[in-house]
């Protein structure tokens, strides 16, 4: 039996998960196969990560923040709850891609 702390929501592809009852739901929910859910905020550009616990319940454990500037695509990731940023920013040029064609250079660099 699942706590009353807990709420069920949808994803885009149908599916149910369940989430602590904080959760907001944003403008796309996504499950992916590794036991994570991505929340898209497609008007801040931030993605929040869930990854499922034991009770079957997902938890927040991070956040990113995408955007894109000039001829820069950039990625600052958030760990944890309210925490200190992260991890690594991900610059590289902006291209619309054709078919078949795909993005052929990317340069990594530290975040402040």
């Amino acid at each position: 039996m699942y706590s009353k702390d807990t709420q069920i929501v949808e994803t885009t592809t149908g599916k149910w998960l369940r989430f602590p009852n904080h959760f907001k739901k944003s403008t796309c929910l996504v499950e992916l196969s590794n036991q994570i859910s991505l929340n898209i905020d497609s008007k801040s550009g931030s993605v929040f990560v869930h990854k499922k616990d034991d009770n079957q319940v997902y938890q927040p454990v991070g956040e990113l923040f995408i955007s894109a500037s000039n001829n820069q695509i950039q990625c600052t990731a958030v760990q944890g709850w309210m925490q200190e940023r992260v991890g690594n920013v991900i610059r590289g040029p902006v291209q619309s891609l054709g078919e078949g064609e795909a993005v052929k250079e990317l340069d990594k660099g530290e975040s402040a």
